[in-house]
């Protein structure tokens, strides 16, 4: 059974505040088994083992390395938990076993417990089986091919095992992969699909649905900066694809010294939003007061074809939401060119991340060694360009522009020898307020990626959307597994209704709808939507 993929879901609306779902009560229980990690160890009577050998490479690990598959570490704000290091020196997958003491497994019982895929680049699998004490054949429950880098909660039934003594047994598959998290396990009666806590997010007057171009600044010698990755995924983790980050390197070989000097910055690790000379700080906390910030600029970017040489030629749309006075050229399009880079040769010292993140609270860097080989970095959305970025393209936008228009602009750049293949860059490209430097709305788009549908903040999946909707219910298409949220709206801004679960592909959502204009938000791991319907 291929696991299912848990998502905290932070929605804005690009009409309304959202009131968010309320989470389904658990039964209260006193749980059969839990494995407490409290005092930073494992219990004596469960067993690790590294069955096949295949050991992980010490150098890549500050913390977190054991030879018998399984120990206990820290990790963010959840305390101890039980991980494994799968980083290995040979080829082959891993065979790291987590044994729990036996247990008559009783009607009703179910297993739940949260893990986590500890460094994103590295996604790890494992399965849980059952071990009959008599002796029996293991019996597989469940199968994680690919964990997220989120904490997520799993549970599943242990109904197959009923009325048998058996012992749990989590078995760590992974291939190269780089550290799996474990934690509050239990075993008892419990709901079959708990819902995440979900927070309510503020009020956003906003016709458009904003997104957030963040910039930070960045350095391979910086051994503090590896902390801004973990910041920027947590913002990811907030609001998905809302999210726009670019990555300024400063004297090291992916410095863009024109970019840097025109942030005016001074120091790394630094970050800003939307260009808000306000925000920008060593971290994002001064953030959260500017992201319900209005704008009356919405923009997409059109399909980027493949690069002529190393030119690309790009189309961009901008609409607004009421009749703007441009005829001071105060609004531009700006846009800069970013690039991923990967160096898996590690004998290539200029491609070594210095790291210093000491804490829990840096996820995978509290693990990663003080010298960060490049075979275990990735360096991605690095700015490549400067020309355009802060200026604008001049006359881009007319001195007039009347709501509900959309405005075409069309432009060309070079793509910097430093990423060796053209076709692998992404375009970002914002509206740019000149006066204030500061960014109003964006898009990003690598070339030949769908674009978005539509002006708004509406990049369609080809295995998720919303169908339609009637008086009985919103249909939908999700991808199975993926976790989701969806709201409705009144067109004045009212919460009608809203629903968070797991797709199954084809649904029909139910809710009485009386006849009406209704706004749909439909957000998962890999889409943020709002359409308006009608109901009849």
């Amino acid at each position: 059974m291929k696991m299912q993929k848990s998502l905290i879901c932070f929605l804005m609306t690009a009409s309304a505040a959202i009131i968010s779902a309320q989470p389904v009560q658990s039964q209260s229980s006193t749980p059969a088994y839990k494995l407490n990690l409290s005092n930073g160890s494992l219990p004596k009577n469960v067993e690790t083992a590294n069955a096949n050998g295949l050991l992980p490479r010490k150098t890549a690990y500050k913390r977190g390395y054991t030879e018998t598959g399984w120990t206990v570490d820290r990790l963010y704000n959840f305390g101890y938990v039980a991980v494994t290091p799968t980083y290995t020196a040979g080829a082959g997958s891993c065979e790291n076993t987590l044994t729990l003491p036996p247990l008559k497994i009783e009607k009703g019982h179910r297993l739940k417990w949260n893990a986590q895929s500890v460094y994103r680049h590295f996604p790890e699998s494992y399965r849980v089986e059952a071990v009959p004490a008599d002796g029996g054949s293991p019996v597989i429950l469940a199968e994680v091919e690919a964990e997220s880098y989120f904490a997520t909660p799993h549970n599943i039934s242990l109904a197959p095992m009923e009325g048998q003594e058996v012992s749990l047994r989590f078995v760590c598959t992974s291939s190269k992969g780089y550290l799996l998290a474990m934690w509050d396990l239990q075993i008892g009666e419990f709901e079959a699909e708990p819902n995440p806590e979900e927070e309510t997010p503020t009020v956003s007057p906003d016709p458009f649905t904003r997104r957030y171009l963040v910039d930070r600044g960045t350095g391979m010698w910086c051994d503090n900066c590896p902390g801004g990755d973990i910041a920027v995924e947590k913002l990811l983790e907030l609001y998905g694809d809302r999210v726009v980050p670019v990555n300024t390197h400063v004297n090291d070989v992916l410095g863009n010294q024109a970019y840097w000097d025109d942030l005016e910055w001074y120091a790394v690790p630094y970050m800003m939003l939307n260009r808000i000379k306000g925000s920008a700080g060593a971290n994002t906390n001064k953030f959260s007061q500017y992201y319900e910030l209005p704008t009356s600029f919405a923009i997409r970017i059109d399909e980027i074809p493949a690069p002529r040489g190393r030119m690309l030629e790009m189309t961009a749309h901008v609409s607004v939401s009421e009749t703007i006075d441009n005829s001071d050229g105060r609004y531009r399009l700006g846009y800069v060119l970013t690039g991923d880079f990967h160096d898996t040769d590690p004998t290539n010292r200029n491609f070594v991340q210095s790291n210093n993140c000491n804490q829990p609270s840096y996820g995978p860097f509290y693990y990663l060694p003080g010298t960060i080989l490049p075979e275990l970095m990735y360096y991605e959305d690095v700015t490549l360009t400067s020309d355009g970025a802060f200026n604008g393209i001049e006359g881009s936008l007319p001195a007039s522009m009347e709501a509900g228009k959309e405005y075409e602009v069309k432009w060309q750049a070079e793509v910097p020898e430093l990423l060796s293949d053209p076709a692998q860059a992404r375009v970002v490209a914002y509206v740019l307020d000149t006066t204030t430097g500061e960014v109003q709305n964006t898009d990003a788009l690598r070339v030949g990626e769908n674009p978005m549908v539509g002006v708004n903040d509406v990049r369609q999946s080809e295995s998720s959307g919303i169908l339609g909707a009637t008086r009985e219910g919103v249909s939908v298409k999700l991808s199975a597994g993926d976790a989701y949220c969806l709201q409705i709206h009144s067109v004045a801004g009212s919460l009608i209704g809203s629903h968070s679960g797991i797709g199954r592909g084809y649904e029909i959502l139910p809710y009485e709808i009386t006849p009406g204009i209704y706004i749909i938000t439909l957000t998962t791991s890999h889409l943020h939507t709002s359409v308006k319907v009608a109901v009849r």
